[in-house]
């Protein structure tokens, strides 16, 4: 649900998050490393970035759907949560550049702190695909 509307690439947030989770499984050192691990974390936070700026739930690409009343504070709580998460991704960004100079302790903490932004995009987007489904659902004639 979280596509990119660049079609040359067709990357989604999803894909982009399995692109880093197998960069991170080879537990690599170095700067050739840490240069990919570069350009995969700036392919994320241009996705989110297109992602918090399109707001699917608003405007022309959600046509007619209307959001059933019982999920407006999830629909509210999620849409708060695109700051808070470019706000962790901004800050991994700006120091993934000078990790392979950094030493091992710091650079376990940037890897701890990837995964934990990998987990909280993966539960934020599986929580808006479900508010999606529900809102979908009600607009075709499900349970009001």
């Amino acid at each position: 649900m979280l596509k990119s509307t660049n079609t040359a690439t067709d990357q989604t947030i999803k894909s982009s998050l399995g692109q880093l989770e197998n960069i991170l499984a080879i537990q690599g050192t170095g700067e050739a490393y840490f240069e990919t691990l570069a350009d995969a974390l700036h392919k994320l936070h241009a996705l989110v970035r297109i992602h918090h700026a399109a707001d699917i739930f608003a405007g022309p690409q959600s046509g007619t759907l209307n959001m059933p009343p019982q999920c407006t504070q999830d629909l509210d709580r999620l849409r708060a949560e695109h700051s808070d998460i470019l706000g962790k991704l901004d800050r991994l960004v700006i120091v993934v550049d000078s990790m392979s100079d950094q030493a091992d302790e710091d650079q376990e903490v940037f890897f701890c702190r990837l995964r934990e932004l990998i987990a909280i995009v993966r539960r934020h987007e599986a929580e808006e695909d479900r508010l999606f489904t529900l809102a979908l659902w009600h607009d075709t004639g499900g349970e009001s």
